[in-house]
């Protein structure tokens, strides 16, 4: 008699624990349906409440199954009909965006994800179960599809100035292979070829956001976006300014440079500009050898020394780095305007040291050629300056002026003092 009552207990028991699994059957049907009334595209108002009646009623019913320790055969089922009706919930504002309609951004970004995670833990169940998957190779179809709707939800949160939410948005795409493991075999999505624009797109929103950390951690990735690849290290560099830490802002401005100084010239010209102010001219000097180690031809790796070399008024050896700058780029005005400056410059200090020197007529006579000699020197490159920079009289008119001062040719400094107004 006692082995009979411990039987009735097993047979209480195993019918407590698929009453969950009962549960689940009942919202399929529930499901199928919403399906078959979403089938019926011309309906009625009647239909049309009875459809949102029963979906509502199914997601209430699928929802506590979920997470019931009863649930145990069908919890697979169950994360598959949760899907499901997240789809049927985001379809119709899929419909206004292909008619093209206003529609819910975030309803359908949160109904996406939802549908998607719902997936994932219904491919998860059946991994478990140790049997064929059955619902997840439909689904991973879906997930595979769904990628490109997160998206368009990013861009549109975007376009609403919703930073944090296009942020959210763009990083799960981003992780997607990784979040879901349902589609982590399927080249279409681990090889996108969106993905370098998505993660631009990934720092833009998180730069607006003021989310720093998550900016730095995709610029990597953001910059094999070509197309914007100038604006993803402005954004990298802009974000160390904002935070203050310009030990960062250097170091990455540094890195950008050396890594491609010839798309980089601004951001050299910055470094460089932060050494001078600093005084610290054997490190700017320094910086200058690491681009030419880099690119013996960089165009601002020539400059860069040229300047450092100007500014410890080492002339000479200066306009030679400036014009081997504007022999890889006969464009560079401002190559061309400094090499003028130095020659200039040292007609200059060659003149100073004339004053209060005891010389001879003929002595002084040859020392003032010397100073024409180097003027002289200078002439061309400025008119070279007026000849690609014709608008930009304010550059090069005042230096030739003084040259032909200096060289006596009093017909061209009138002409020069007439441009200036003077």
């Amino acid at each position: 008699m006692k082995k009979i009552f411990c039987t009735l207990a097993l047979v209480v028991a195993a019918s407590s624990l698929s009453a969950q699994d009962k549960v689940v059957r009942k919202a399929r049907t529930l499901k199928e349906e919403v399906q078959n009334l979403i089938a019926t595209q011309q309906r009625n108002e009647k239909q049309q409440a009875e459809l949102e009646t029963k979906l509502a009623q199914a997601m209430e019913m699928i929802t506590p199954t979920l997470t019931s320790p009863e649930t145990k055969k069908e919890l697979a089922n169950a994360w598959d009909v949760k899907a499901q009706l997240h789809k049927y919930t985001f379809s119709p504002l899929l419909d206004k965006i292909i008619a093209k309609e206003a529609t819910d951004t975030l309803a359908l970004y949160t109904n996406v994800v939802a549908a998607l995670d719902a997936m994932e833990e219904c491919y998860k169940a059946e991994l478990a179960s140790g049997k064929e998957p059955v619902y997840s190779k439909i689904n991973a179809i879906d997930v595979a599809r769904f990628r490109q709707y997160i998206a368009y939800c990013g861009q549109m949160f975007f376009q609403n100035k919703q930073y944090d939410l296009a942020k959210q948005a763009f990083i799960r795409w981003m992780q997607y292979p990784e979040t879901y493991t349902i589609v982590a075999s399927d080249e279409t999505v681990t090889n996108d070829e969106n993905k370098a624009q998505i993660a631009y797109f990934t720092c833009l929103s998180s730069y607006f956001a003021k989310d720093y950390k998550t900016l730095q951690s995709y610029i990597p990735q953001a910059r094999a976006y070509e197309p914007e690849k100038a604006n993803v290290n402005q954004l990298y560099i802009t974000s160390f300014i904002e935070q203050g830490d310009t030990a960062q802002w250097l170091s990455a401005c540094r890195e950008l440079v050396l890594e491609d100084p010839n798309n980089n010239e601004p951001v050299a010209q910055n470094v460089l500009a932060y050494y001078f102010n600093k005084g610290q001219f054997d490190t700017a000097l320094a910086f200058t050898e690491e681009l030419l180690a880099k690119d013996a031809d960089s165009r601002i790796g020539n400059y860069s020394k040229g300047l450092v070399l100007m500014n410890n008024k080492d002339y000479r050896n200066a306009i030679t780095f400036f014009d081997k700058a504007a022999e890889i780029d006969p464009t560079f005005s401002d190559a061309y305007y400094n090499a003028g400056v130095c020659y200039s410059n040292i007609g200059y200090d060659i003149n100073e040291q004339l004053t209060g020197k005891k010389m001879t007529a003929a002595q002084n006579k040859a020392e003032i050629e010397k100073v024409k000699a180097e003027y002289a020197k200078a002439e061309p490159y400025f008119v070279k300056v007026r000849e690609l920079e014709p608008d930009n009289s304010d550059k090069w008119a005042s230096r030739l002026r003084t040259v032909y001062y200096i060289l006596g040719n009093k017909a061209k400094e009138k002409e020069m003092s007439d441009i200036l107004g003077d």
